[in-house]
């Protein structure tokens, strides 16, 4: 007799009341069972429950060379000078467990910098692939990532930013996003940088994060609006000082940050023209 036929029968008699239970209920035997290995569990010796907790922990190193070490990407510089090493996971991330792509940059042949992330999202975000395909050295010591489909047909529909770095100290790597992302190595002290990227629509945001030679942390960054019925190129002027940065724009119209705070200065300047 079939379990289905066992499960009829029970329901019209009370006999066999630990059969019935079983023919009805196969998970209550799963469950026992599970109770079963609990209590084993707690009667381990301290020298399995140790030989176990090296286990996970061995996964968890597994799991995070494979998602943060796995490199999928190598480019170098047109002279060679540095090479950048993308790793992670560059498609979308799930439901718990977000995507993350990092990188590394090697300066003639030695490290400058690793374990620098620039993509994480979850199943809801865009993948890195899907947001930034593209990718070319624009100079000796930045490189560009961006998306084809967002190139405009017209050179002078590029958006501008100029960055300064407006201290006595090389910025050893600076990551800039507005609507592509750029890696900048080595910006010198008190000189400036040119970069034109693909036009941002009415609602974007202007981000950078680095370090200085010295180590210390650059991180700034906020969104804008703006009115673009004329889909004019947008032109920033972003400096960077030892402890804030500043951003200008002629076009400014409004940003999330309702008051600059010490450490982010924003205004609204007819003397941006980069």
């Amino acid at each position: 007799m079939d379990v289905r036929a066992k499960q009829r029968l029970c329901y019209g008699v009370v006999l066999f009341p630990l059969a019935c239970v079983k023919a009805v209920s196969p998970h209550v035997i799963s469950a026992v069972r599970h109770l079963r290995v609990i209590e084993d569990l707690k009667k381990m010796s301290k020298l399995h429950k140790i030989i176990i907790l090296l286990i996970v922990i061995a996964a968890g190193v597994i799991t995070y060379k494979w998602m943060f070490e796995s490199v999928w990407l190598t480019t170098s510089s047109p002279n060679k000078t540095y090479t950048v090493e993308l790793t992670g996971d560059k498609g979308r991330g799930g439901f718990i467990i977000s995507s993350v792509v990092g990188y590394r940059v090697f300066k003639d042949n030695q490290i400058l910098t690793k374990n620098s992330w620039v993509h994480s999202g979850d199943w809801m975000d865009i993948s890195f692939e899907l947001a930034y395909p593209e990718h070319a050295w624009v100079s000796e010591n930045v490189i560009r990532f961006w998306r084809n489909s967002h190139i405009p047909k017209e050179k002078d529909k590029f958006d501008v930013l100029l960055i300064s770095n407006d201290t006595d100290k090389t910025i050893k790597y600076l990551e800039v996003k507005v609507r592509d992302m750029f890696l900048v190595f080595d910006l010198q002290p008190n000189s400036t940088l040119t970069l034109s990227s693909t036009h941002q629509s009415w609602s974007y945001g202007l981000w950078i994060e680095g370090e200085f030679e010295d180590g210390r942390n650059i991180e700034f960054g906020t969104g804008f609006t703006h009115d673009d019925k004329l889909n004019k190129p947008l032109r920033h002027c972003l400096s960077v000082n030892y402890d804030y940065v500043k951003i200008e724009s002629p076009q400014m119209d409004k940003y999330e940050d309702k008051e600059d705070s010490d450490n982010l200065k924003i205004t609204k300047s007819a003397n941006c023209n980069p």
